[in-house]
């Protein structure tokens, strides 16, 4: 998360309060934990992690901060995020009971930074856009104080896009920087208008090669680093 080109903007923002940073995807949780280091109050930051137990491991083994760690950690499955009905548009805020048994529902709409990092490579084409569209719902799409809503990660990519040669034969598309700024500018097109999605939204994104010299990286794949920003109402 740290080495992302938005991270600072994010902490800075962060700092400011009235904000709230979720990382999908948490693991055991060391990014949001250096995320608080670096100055984002902990009361505003989520992890959320489909495995309840790499939570755990986080708050018991390598961590060990269960009773002080004041992040709040929740099991969810992204996939579980409603996307409503395109003939019968509702991507409103959520005014659901804010509870763990809501998953990621209970934010639709309240996220103002959000962290994905290698996650959108495990996947294909069709599925990395129905991640993609679940994220930007969670996101504060009409926040109107000058705050930058942003969405940022990285993942394996291709200079060229196109499907990732995978040693396990899984089926995975690899995006250039190219095909993914057309992604998310569909995604906010589909769900705030082409005026929305061409004026208000930017995407960054840029290949580099992967960390380490990438050793157990799949043929011809670099790391594909991110951010889709989210300029404010009358900005």
């Amino acid at each position: 998360m740290c080495e992302n080109a938005a991270y600072g903007r994010v902490i800075e923002a962060g700092k400011q309060g009235n904000t709230r940073l979720l990382d999908l995807g948490c693991c055991m949780g060391t990014d949001v934990r250096k995320a608080v280091l670096d100055g984002y109050p902990a009361s505003n930051v989520i992890g959320s992690d489909l495995r309840r137990e790499y939570i755990d491991l986080g708050l018991d083994a390598l961590f060990a901060d269960r009773e002080t760690c004041a992040i709040r950690f929740v099991e969810a499955d992204t996939f579980d995020v409603p996307v409503p009905s395109l003939s019968q548009p509702n991507f409103e805020t959520s005014t659901a009971p804010k509870g763990p048994e809501q998953g990621l529902t209970q934010f639709l709409g309240n996220i103002t930074h959000v962290y994905v990092g290698a996650l959108f490579h495990l996947f294909d084409g069709e599925t990395q856009y129905a991640i993609a569209l679940r994220v930007a719902l969670l996101m504060e799409r009409h926040r109107n104080d000058g705050t930058e809503v942003i969405a940022f990660g990285r993942h394996s990519g291709l200079e060229k896009e196109g499907m990732i040669s995978d040693r396990m034969q899984r089926v995975r598309y690899g995006h250039s920087p190219a095909s993914w700024t057309h992604l998310w500018k569909r995604v906010f097109m589909e769900i705030e208008g082409r005026t929305f999605a061409e004026e208000r939204v930017m995407v960054e994104a840029e290949m580099r090669p992967h960390p380490g010299g990438g050793t157990h990286a799949a043929p011809g794949t670099g790391m594909l680093w991110w951010s889709v920003k989210i300029s404010g109402e009358g900005n």
